[in-house]
């Protein structure tokens, strides 16, 4: 039965102005991919002054450190910005797996995690990090869309479980795209691992459905995935629903051995084996085949599987008569020329949204939004209150999703958190302070420009080959010039205003976070 609840939404019309329709809450589709940049795209891949890009490096910087050839084919993908609205100054305010998806489900950033406060407390400096995990005890946006109805589904990559939830972890069995004989070998293990994952998570986080879950990152088998996916779309038809569907894809570039399209097993999965091959989607020969006949490398195939699988979804939705009350939003967690920094190739996304008959299809906004604003976005349009704790950071953008002019009390700066780094972003300007506690200070003097500001030595994904003030503790950009951060301001005499400006923003949202960093924070009330 389709929900009784009835949704007031303005929007706007090109041809009478702003009216208001009564509508049922729509469905809604999120799906979150794993590290994907803008010229993995075909629609967005050549906007090399849109996004700090790897292909764009090498075209505007004239160096960059990706292989491959940025050309592409996903025709489904492109079709959500084509038949609906593609954000262009979209970012995410955390820039690994996991703050990105804590920032996404939450509302919040990062560093308001409850689970991070517990080993770096309230007014100390806390070091990111891959944190944090999700906590029962915190409001998230399936909790919330449990409550006004929706039918709630999970299928994908989880990276925000707590410690020892899980089985200590058996590398051999969950080698990247295991072999068919490994994944027999230790079924047993990988199978105790799963379930008890999806044990966690399928109780108090507000998810009805846990399935076809990647527990990290090992098994690449979007067929299983996708199946689940539609099964949950199926069984979901006579009410509203919500489904995530967290890809495990690209995870680094296509190029990537696990991102070979032939190479993996479609009975292995990330729950053990099944002994029927799962096929849903089109078969490998069948993508390499298209792929070729437009000019695509073989290394980028993955792409095209993936959008096999956003094609296979939109498929559904379509054969079901349920496309024009879905929202479909595409973006992803991240980029890879930048992640774990606060850079823009890190920060930066595209994302889309494909709502029929309510979004204006072709149309693009460049609103400062981030991944912490889509939880009270789409809480609101499911005609729900956003709860406190998720509009100190989120703001919903619904006017600008109804192609309606931004709000004027729209924010005009946000804030970015990676590790040791801290941005603060505006339409023109970014500001990026670096701050460590005293025993990576150590570390870092002991070893120069070995150990990062992350304090670690590993996990920079060449970040400091990619930007040179990337180990100047203060770096001030501006973006209409030097959107590629090559060359900082901050000493230069004639930017001192605006940097103190922009330190000022920095302290005026660290003081509302539970953690000091550096200097910043330490005056509060």
């Amino acid at each position: 039965m389709i929900s009784v609840r009835i949704v007031l939404l303005v929007l706007l019309s090109a041809a009478c102005g702003t009216a208001i329709f009564a509508t049922p809450q729509p469905n809604i589709v999120l799906i979150y991919a794993d590290d994907l940049d803008a010229d993995e795209l075909n629609l967005t891949m050549n906007r090399v002054d849109t996004w700090a890009t790897p292909h764009g490096a090498r075209k505007v910087v004239g160096k960059g450190y990706k292989a491959g050839v940025p050309k592409v084919f996903t025709p489904h993908i492109d079709s959500l910005a084509q038949d609906g609205l593609l954000f262009t100054r979209f970012y995410v305010n955390g820039t690994v797996c996991t703050s990105s998806r804590y920032c996404l489900l939450t509302g919040r950033y990062a560093t308001r995690g409850l689970e991070l406060q517990k080993d770096y407390p309230v007014n100390t400096h806390a070091t990111l990090e891959w944190r944090p995990a999700i906590l029962r005890e915190e409001s998230n946006l399936a909790k919330e869309l449990k409550n006004l109805g929706y039918r709630t589904g999970i299928i994908g990559k989880w990276h925000n479980m707590p410690d020892k939830v899980l089985p200590k972890r058996n590398k051999k069995a969950h080698a990247a795209n295991a072999t068919y004989e490994t994944t027999k070998k230790f079924e047993k293990a990988i199978r105790e691992y799963y379930e008890a994952g999806i044990d966690y998570l399928s109780s108090g986080f507000g998810w009805d459905v846990v399935d076809r879950m990647e527990w990290g990152n090992s098994i690449v088998n979007l067929d299983w995935q996708c199946a689940g996916a539609l099964k949950f779309i199926e069984e979901s038809k006579g009410r509203p629903f919500f489904l995530y569907c967290a890809l495990p894809v690209p995870h680094g570039q296509y190029y990537f051995d696990y991102n070979n399209i032939s190479s993996y097993d479609q009975r292995v999965t990330s729950a053990g084996i099944v002994e029927e091959p799962i096929v849903v989607l089109p078969t490998a020969e069948n993508v390499l085949d298209r792929t070729r006949a437009k000019g695509v490398s073989i290394k980028n195939a993955m792409a095209t599987r993936m959008d096999d699988y956003v094609g296979a979804v939109l498929g559904k939705l379509d054969a079901l008569g349920l496309s024009d009350n879905t929202i479909v939003i595409f973006t992803s967690d991240h980029g890879s020329r930048g992640k774990n920094s606060v850079f823009e190739g890190g920060a930066k996304v595209p994302m889309m949204v494909k709502w029929p008959d309510r979004i204006k299809a072709g149309t693009e906004n460049d609103s400062l939004i981030g991944n912490v604003d889509i939880a009270a976005t789409l809480i609101e349009v499911a005609g729900g209150t956003i709860p406190k704790d998720m509009s100190i950071d989120g703001c919903s953008f619904l006017p600008q999703l109804m192609s309606q002019a931004e709000p004027k009390d729209w924010r005009a700066s946000m804030l970015i958190e990676a590790g040791n780094s801290r941005a603060i972003v505006t339409r023109d300007w970014k500001y990026i302070a670096n701050r460590v506690p005293l025993e990576v200070a150590a570390k870092m003097a002991a070893r120069p420009r070995e150990v990062f500001w992350t304090g670690v030595d590993h996990h920079n994904y060449q970040t400091e080959k990619m930007y040179p003030a990337y180990w100047d503790a203060d770096q001030l950009y501006d973006l209409n010039e030097d959107l590629y951060e090559q060359q900082n301001l901050s000493q230069h005499p004639d930017y001192q205003k605006q940097l103190v400006k922009m330190q000022k923003e920095l302290q005026l949202v660290i003081s509302t976070l539970p953690h000091t960093f550096g200097e910043f924070g330490t005056n509060r009330d």
